[in-house]
Parts: structure tokens; C-alpha cells; sequence
């Protein structure tokens, strides 16, 4: 369906095409609604003059009833945003007097157009002087002040140099030594360990063996008590013999190796308490214990000293105070004389331009930092739109615009679009839209209205209707079609919209005669004798 949609002040002005929905109908603007009633009424009274002479001769032939039609065309249509803003200078600048100096002459007033390099306004000469001399001396002073500080502390700069050159080195020195000493302990542990578990391997084996040989000696004693009891005797000599020999020869065997592991206790004893590989570990490690309370000395030394040196640069004026006050005391006085030096010839504007604010007064010192005068660009200059969120879909950044400026048309750009909406004085919800004038020129004038055109979408080749022939109704857009002389309700897709005609995507076809209902409603399939419509009635 097509609605027309409203500007920024709440007044319709331009003509959109926006698709049908339950939830809310666009208005037209006031001059479409104009154009289509007058041509609703001159289609009407055709209608009416025709039915008037042919009234009697249709009664009496009982001929179908007349309607009036259009043939789809096709053709081009071109989807503008006809609306109203107000032009605005995309450059300001506001001047602030440097210092508190009597005025002189003011060259401009509030309106005049300036260039760039124009001068707006002087200070008096003479007390501009004596500032820029007040200022010159203040610099020489704070430098003289300055280089006196520094020669004092300078006495501090060595000995807190040589402590933080050394200090993290002691620190390195330290953490190595104290590594090192770490490892020595560990292998020291480590050999001792060594000699433990030997030692208990060694006593565990002496038990086990000492067992052993108690067991060899009962054997024995037992051989020879039997033997006492006669219980060998049908053994012969040599058999006996050998058995008691043999159990004699274990037991002085087993008694060797007993002795031999008592030996290796014994020596293992003395290598866990006397190894010198151990002994040397220990006197390394005495002497990098040494070394590392010789570093930690030292490390004192050097932190008393950076103490002392700093303790003595802060007691003598504290450098870095001095030398942020000094950079600020020096900051604050070339600022006054780059200020004086800027304005000597006057103040003078940094681009053509529109003056809007004058706050000097010739012969009256302005307060320091105070305002002095407002200028804004007239070479960079834009219009500023507000558009409702009906268009807001349909307009985007870089389409182009033609911008009616008092009776001057300038080309123009959309440059900008807000990211959010705000309320206009009629209560509507209205988004700012920037549209950047091209090629502004001496012509333009700041705070005007201007009427602007956005090019929002054109279609090239598209079949064409009046919009006046479109219907609506819940489920969409509609038209009557005449069709070998009856009624046939066609739904159709509606594509954009200029201001009389409407694209049509689907649903029509070019030729197809179309009915101009003026509010009235057919049942499809009623015959009717159709009409053509004349081309200069649209």
C-alpha cells in the first residue's frame, strides 16, 4: 500500500511507497493528497458526464455498467524524499583571549563574513608589550633557579649511580652463591646417605650370617653327639668321615665370609664419617658461605648508600618536584608569549566563515581564557534533516540529494545518519540526517531552511500504475483488472513509488487495463464496459 510520509516538523512531504501491514497506515503528505483528489474528481466527473449521455441509450440496450481504466505501462520510477532542514556549518571555531589585555579595535560583528587571514580584532599594543616582557623575565628566572637546584644535587647522582649499578648485581651474586651452596649440601646428604644405606646393608648381611654359623655350629654338634650315641655306626669310617669334615669345612667357610663382611662394616664405618670426597664438599661449601655474607655486607653498603643518596637529592629541593615545577613554570610562560606573539598583529580568522558569537568589547580587558568570538565555516557546510522512521529504512549514507537553498539548487551528499532518535516538537520520533552540501559557495547562508531532495531508489523498465488505482485491504495490495469485459481482482506486489506512479513486481502485466475504482467495490466477475482514461487526466 502507498502512504505518504511526514518531515521533520510533523507536516507530510513527501510521497513513499511502503508495503501494507495490520499494525499501522502511513499518511499521505498534503500535496499528494491534493493531486490524487484532483484527479480522482476528474476522473469522476468523466465518469459522470459519460454515464449522463449515454445514460437513456444503456437503460435501453440494459448495457453493463461503465468504469473508467488505465492500461499498465511501463516506464521509470524514481522514490524521492522531498523534506525540509536547516543548513549548519560543519566547521566551528570559538577564539578564547590568551591573557587579560585591554581590547582595541573589533573589525567584525555578529553576521559579517570573514576570509581566512581576516582579522577579527586587536589588543592595545602597548600593554601587550609589557606582558611579553613580564613573561620573557619569568623565563629567565625559573632557568636560573633551575640550574642552581641541579648543580646542588649533582654531588648525589655518582654514588646513587655506582648503588644501582651494583646492587642488582650483588642481588644475581647472591641468588647464584646461595644455589650453589644448595647443590654441595644436597651432594654432601647425598654421599652420606650413600654410606648410610651401605652400613645397614652391611649389619642386616652380618646378622643373616651370624645366623648362618649358628645353625653350621648346631649341625655339628649335633654330628657329634650322635656319633656319641652310636647312631653312625653302620657307617663306615670313611663315611663318617666325610660328613663331619664336610660340615667342619662349611662352618669355617661361613665364619670367612662373616669375618669378611665385619671387615667391610668396619671400613664402611669410617668412610661415612671421615670420606674425603665428603670432607672436601663441606669446605666448599664453608667458603661460598662465606662469599655469600661478603655479598650480603656489601649489598648492605650499597643499600645504605642509595638511601643517603636519595635521602640528600630530596633534602635539597626534591629534583623531580623541581623539575616538574620548572617544565610547568616554563610551559605557562611560553604559552603567554607564543599567545602574545600570535595575536601582536591582531586575531585572525583560521578559515572563511560566518561570525555568530561576539563577546569583545573594544576598550575593556576580557577575563583570561574568557570568550571572544565565534565563527563557523561556510565551505564546509551541510543540512541537517529529520526524518521519520518510515524513510529512516529507505535512506542510507552516500545516496545523493539536490539541495534548494534560496532559490539556488547546490548537489548534495548524505553524510551522516544519527544512531538514535529523538522527539520533535509535534511529539514524533524523528532520526537527524546529515546531508553534506558539495560544492558550497559565497550564496549559502547559515541557519536558513533549505528544501532538500533525496534520491533514495530508482527503477529502470518496470511495468507502472497511478497510484490512485491501488486498493488495499487486510491481506494486501489490490487492483481491478478489466478483462474481456468483466471484473477480476488482482493481487499485486508493489514495488517503490514516486510521487503519482507505483512500480508494480507481480501480479500485472504491461497493457492490462486496469480500474480506476474512486472508493468503489466490485465482485470479481461483474461486467462492466470499460472506459480508457485520458493520459493528461494523471
Amino acid at each position: 500500500m502507498f502512504r505518504k510520509t511526514k518531515n521533520e516538523t510533523g507536516s507530510p512531504d513527501s510521497t513513499e511507497m511502503m508495503p501494507k501491514t495490520k499494525k499501522e497506515k502511513k499518511p499521505w503528505d498534503k500535496a499528494k493528497k491534493k493531486k490524487v483528489r484532483r484527479r480522482v474528481i476528474a476522473g469522476a466527473l468523466t465518469v459522470l458526464v459519460i454515464v449522463f449521455f449515454a445514460g437513456n441509450s444503456m437503460k435501453a440496450k440494459n448495457a453493463a455498467p461503465m468504469v473508467t481504466t488505465v492500461a499498465a505501462t511501463t516506464g521509470d520510477v524514481e522514490q524521492v524524499l522531498s523534506t525540509g532542514g536547516t543548513v549548519k556549518s560543519d566547521e566551528k571555531r570559538t577564539y578564547f583571549a590568551p591573557l587579560s589585555v585591554e581590547v582595541g579595535e573589533v573589525k567584525v560583528s555578529t553576521g559579517d563574513t570573514v576570509k581566512k587571514g581576516d582579522v577579527l580584532l586587536t589588543f592595545d599594543a602597548k600593554a601587550l608589550a609589557e606582558k611579553k616582557q613580564e613573561a620573557e623575565y619569568r623565563l629567565a628566572s625559573n632557568e636560573g633557579g633551575y640550574e642552581s637546584s641541579v648543580h646542588k644535587n649533582n654531588e648525589y647522582i655518582t654514588d646513587l649511580a655506582e648503588a644501582n649499578r651494583n646492587l642488582p648485581v650483588l642481588d644475581q651474586q647472591i641468588a647464584d652463591n646461595e644455589k650453589l651452596l644448595e647443590e654441595l649440601n644436597k651432594k654432601i646428604e647425598e654421599k652420606r646417605a650413600g654410606w648410610s644405606y651401605n652400613g645397614t646393608n652391611l649389619n642386616v648381611s652380618v646378622m643373616e650370617w651370624q645366623q648362618i654359623i649358628a645353625q653350621d655350629e648346631q649341625a655339628l654338634a649335633e654330628i657329634n653327639e650322635r656319633k656319641a650315641k652310636g647312631e653312625f655306626n653302620d657307617l663306615s669310617e670313611e663315611e663318617y668321615k666325610e660328613m663331619h669334615d664336610g660340615a667342619e669345612i662349611k662352618l669355617a667357610n661361613d665364619r670367612d665370609i662373616l669375618l669378611n663382611l665385619q671387615i667391610q662394616t668396619q671400613y664402611n664405618g669410617y668412610e661415612e664419617s671421615y670420606n674425603k670426597e665428603i670432607r672436601d664438599l663441606q669446605r666448599q661449601a664453608k667458603d661460598v658461605e662465606e662469599l655469600i655474607a661478603s655479598y650480603k655486607e656489601y649489598k648492605a653498603e650499597m643499600k645504605s648508600q642509595k638511601s643517603a643518596s636519595e635521602a640528600g637529592v630530596l633534602d635539597e629541593g626534591g629534583k623531580a618536584k623541581l623539575e616538574a615545577d620548572t617544565a610547568l613554570e616554563k610551559l605557562t610562560n611560553q604559552e603567554k608569549l607564543d599567545a602574545i606573539t600570535e595575536v601582536e598583529n591582531g586575531l585572525k580568522a583560521d578559515f572563511a566563515g560566518v561570525v555568530t558569537e561576539m563577546e569583545a568589547v573594544s576598550g575593556q580587558p576580557p577575563m583570561e581564557s574568557g570568550k571572544l568570538v565565534t565563527i563557523e565555516s561556510v565551505e564546509k557546510v551541510y543540512v541537517r534533516l529529520n526524518v521519520s522512521k518510515y524513510d529512516l529504512e529507505k535512506i542510507s549514507v552516500g545516496q545523493k540529494a539536490d539541495v534548494d537553498i534560496a532559490g539556488k539548487t547546490y548537489e548534495g551528499t548524505v553524510d551522516k545518519i544519527d544512531g538514535m532518535a529523538t522527539q520533535n516538537n509535534s511529539g514524533a520520533m524523528v532520526v537527524g540526517v546529515n546531508v553534506k552540501i558539495d560544492d558550497p559557495d559565497e550564496n549559502i547562508f547559515l541557519g536558513v531552511e533549505a528544501r532538500v531532495y533525496v534520491h533514495m531508489a530508482k527503477a529502470e523498465g518496470v511495468v507502472t500504475i497511478p497510484l490512485e488505482v491501488i486498493n488495499s485491504d487486510r491481506d494486501g495490495d489490490f487492483v481491478y483488472v478489466e478483462k474481456n469485459g468483466v471484473v477480476e481482482k488482482r493481487r499485486i506486489t508493489a514495488g517503490i513509488a514516486s510521487d503519482s506512479m507505483s512500480e508494480v513486481k507481480e501480479g500485472l502485466s504491461e497493457g492490462e487495463n486496469v480500474i480506476l475504482a474512486n472508493g468503489m467495490e466490485f465482485e470479481e466477475g461483474t461486467a462492466v464496459t470499460a472506459v480508457p482514461q485520458h493520459e493528461e487526466n494523471f
